[in-house]
């Protein structure tokens, strides 16, 4: 697989609001961008139906995953480092670290707590996608209710809103991405170009 640089088509109702630019510079979100340094042209096919700590369901792609971090500045600067690696190798990437940084807190006993105090967790990440950094405490599993806490940010190339009708646990497609379609033929992720495959667990660059 070959890495993806440079301007990515979006599809859905971002798209509808970029017709009548010329040329549209996509800004992607850190999780999709992250896949594609890692040398993965694509994202998984389907998802788990699974509850956010708002309550609403989403589909998460098997191997979803958060670095976790002892404070807010380890996290920050953390993923400040990652964006601007990704925007050195020719990325457009949507996300703050500020808004993609967030405390345990907001999930309750969903992460573990070192020496009882809440850890910081950085943002949702596919399977394949990790990077390598010092800072990082541990790579968490996503799980129900540990994910898209009232105000934390939207991440919808990597989790997006379960089609109405979804059953908690079933699979569906991964499907809405940008602009938060979930109309049939839709992939998540990188846009419309993005294809479907299956990513399982590595190390950054793998």
């Amino acid at each position: 697989m070959t890495t993806r640089r440079g301007t990515l088509t979006i599809s859905g109702i971002a798209a509808d609001r970029n017709k009548t630019i010329a040329k549209t510079v996509t800004a992607i979100g850190v999780a999709g961008a992250m896949l594609a340094l890692a040398g993965c042209s694509s994202v998984p096919e389907e998802g788990i139906v699974m509850p956010g700590a708002d309550g609403k369901n989403y589909v998460v792609a098997d191997g979803t995953e958060r670095p976790t971090y002892k404070s807010k500045e380890d996290c920050i600067a953390d993923v400040t480092e990652q964006i601007a690696k990704l925007k050195a190798d020719g990325e457009t990437v949507s996300d703050s670290p500020e808004k993609l940084c967030e405390s345990s807190e907001k999930y309750g006993n969903t992460y573990h707590h070192a020496g009882g105090s809440f850890i910081w967790l950085g943002p949702l990440l596919f399977g394949g996608s990790r990077w390598d950094s010092p800072r990082v405490q541990s790579w968490a599993p996503v799980q129900a209710g540990g994910f898209a806490a009232p105000g934390a940010a939207v991440q919808p190339d990597v989790a997006p809103a379960a089609p109405a009708g979804s059953k908690v646990g079933s699979k569906t497609s991964l499907k809405g991405g940008f602009g938060g379609t979930s109309k049939a033929g839709k992939s998540g992720g990188f846009g419309s170009g993005a294809k479907s495959s299956s990513i399982g667990h590595s190390s950054f660059g793998g």
